[in-house]
């Protein structure tokens, strides 16, 4: 179960990614920013909307809507963060692009990892900063309901 978007998380290590590549699998859309050094995980939902509204969208991983046109923020950087609710974050580009994350209390629907870095002598990947949603086993539904309060 996820707990949403809070002041509790520091987005600030995100403003200045540029959006590398987006990949697409069965579960997840993965947004790599950095040259593929930084992460941003989404196994549940995400919307986008242009700056002048010509694209606007919402693509559901586990439902029917799964248009995607994200080439307008494609090499353009993270110019901020806002929390615009419990269950949505936006990231706001240069060009005032904006991809928002909702987030589902159902499942871990989000996370972010930044700093990659590989070992040669290990052949893994280490990463440096990390945010997400909590592990099922981390929160309550009282958790859940004190957070709703908090941001309401």
């Amino acid at each position: 179960m996820a707990i949403g978007f809070s002041d509790e998380f520091d987005f600030r290590p995100i403003i200045g990614w540029e959006l590398y590549q987006v990949t697409i699998d069965k579960y997840h859309v993965m947004f790599w920013f950095e040259d593929e050094h930084a992460l941003l995980n989404i196994a549940d939902k995400f919307s986008f909307k242009s700056f002048d509204g010509a694209v606007n969208f919402t693509y559901e991983i586990y439902g029917n809507q799964k248009s995607l046109n994200l080439d307008r923020i494609l090499r353009v950087k993270v110019a901020a963060t806002k929390i615009v609710a419990i269950d949505q974050l936006d990231l706001i580009f240069e060009n005032g692009d904006i991809l928002s994350i909702h987030d589902n209390p159902e499942l871990r629907s989000w996370w972010f990892l930044g700093g990659r870095q590989s070992d040669p002598l290990t052949r893994r990947t280490n990463w440096s900063f990390t945010i997400g949603d909590c592990e099922p086993d981390e929160l309550t539904e009282d958790a859940w309901q004190r957070r709703r309060t908090q941001l309401s």
